[in-house]
């Protein structure tokens, strides 16, 4: 059995994604599936990077703190989607080894693998376990994976879904980029708290307007990305940068459970790592833009819409309506603001307000006379 999505005969982006995202006029990627819900198609290598830098800040590993937040989010979520198949999964469990069994988790993986590679999430494999090893569905290889961080979680809480057990996961480098991730029966590590209940708000409506594909409907900037499925990648061909479709709040609620087990600020350390991460992987002559182009970015993103951009000579505000992963988002800010005026440093202000509207203040040194051309937008 092979995972074969249906494509779009236009633009050939698998349409799964616009049956399941549509790119609303208001900033948001909403899920068909889940009013409710929101996600973000956003640059993969940030992640990871976000991650190493808290560690490096902090000077301590968070790895299992994010794999235990990441985890419980995606068991829930898939026993949510296969909720009609929990019984079958709770009963099959007396007959692991039964070959209706083995068909059945095996089917269930490479469905879970094939969208995982329409996602961006990587080359997703089964492996070669099947056929001599029990439980081979509790190990997968992954190549090129979009985080470290979160994949394994991602697997981890999967695979506990299908067997309705608690588990733990290890990896181990097998090649070039490539990860042998494997989960086993097992307490887990991290006894996280009750977690934070997520800010939620009714979105604002907005005037965002998308040239849309007339194959599937999806906004022409995402039609002309390049989706790789067997090596599981999206590729912005405009920035030639990998991109991800995840949820935004998944991002903050590994944050904040993250700042709850170490409790101590982690703001801080989120901005800042942000900020030179994006710094330094980069160039300066991408962000020398105007605020359309920044409004552009991030509506597409599904960061939501902005509807304030004020430059001066030595400040940027900014605010963006129905915001989503704050502190993100101003790390970014900060470090876009940099490269664009050329400067070392800068302080920021933020503030996220009850109905969504997040607002960001950059301020650089002054230096120079007030005869300085001001920096480009």
């Amino acid at each position: 059995m092979e995972f074969k999505p249906e494509l779009c005969g236009e633009c050939g982006v698998p349409l799964m994604i616009s049956r399941e995202f549509k790119w609303e006029s208001n900033g948001i990627i909403g899920m068909r599936l889940s009013p409710a819900g929101r996600a973000v198609f956003y640059e993969s290598e940030v992640m990871d990077g976000l991650f190493r830098g808290i560690e490096e800040l902090l000077g301590r590993s968070i790895w299992h703190i994010v794999t235990e937040s990441r985890r419980r989010d995606v068991r829930k979520y898939m026993e949510k989607i296969f909720s009609s198949q929990k019984s079958t999964w709770k009963q099959s469990r007396k007959y692991q080894r039964s070959q209706s069994v083995l068909d059945m988790r095996r089917a269930d993986m490479i469905q879970v693998n094939g969208v995982g590679r329409i996602y961006g999430y990587g080359g997703i494999e089964l492996s070669d376990r099947w056929g001599r090893e029990d439980y081979p569905w509790r190990t997968q290889i992954i190549t090129d994976p979009y985080s470290m961080y979160l994949y394994p979680a991602e697997l981890l809480g999967s695979v506990e879904a299908l067997e309705q057990i608690d588990m733990w996961v290890r990896y181990r480098e097998i090649g070039e980029k490539a990860y042998e991730v494997t989960t086993f029966p097992s307490s887990h590590p991290v006894g996280l708290g009750k977690r934070l209940q997520q800010r939620r708000y009714p979105y604002k409506a907005g005037k965002i307007e998308y040239e849309a594909c007339p194959g599937c409907g999806l906004p022409q900037e995402i039609a002309a990305c390049t989706w790789d499925l067997e090596a599981g990648t999206i590729t912005d061909n405009s920035t030639g940068r990998r991109m991800a479709i995840f949820g935004p709040w998944a991002i903050d609620a590994v944050l904040n459970d993250i700042e709850e087990e170490l409790g101590e600020p982690l703001q801080e350390a989120v901005v800042e790592s942000l900020r030179l991460f994006i710094k330094e992987t980069l160039g300066e002559e991408a962000w020398r833009r105007e605020a359309s182009d920044f409004a552009r970015m991030a509506a597409l993103r599904g960061l939501g819409n902005l509807v304030r951009f004020n430059a001066g000579r030595d400040h940027l505000t900014l605010t963006i309506q129905n915001s989503c992963m704050p502190l993100l988002m101003v790390g970014a800010v900060q470090a876009l603001v940099e490269l664009a005026y050329d400067a070392e440093s800068s302080r920021y202000e933020w503030n996220l307000a009850d109905d969504g509207d997040l607002t960001v203040t950059i301020r650089l040194p002054v230096e120079g006379s007030p005869d300085d051309e001001p920096p480009p937008a």
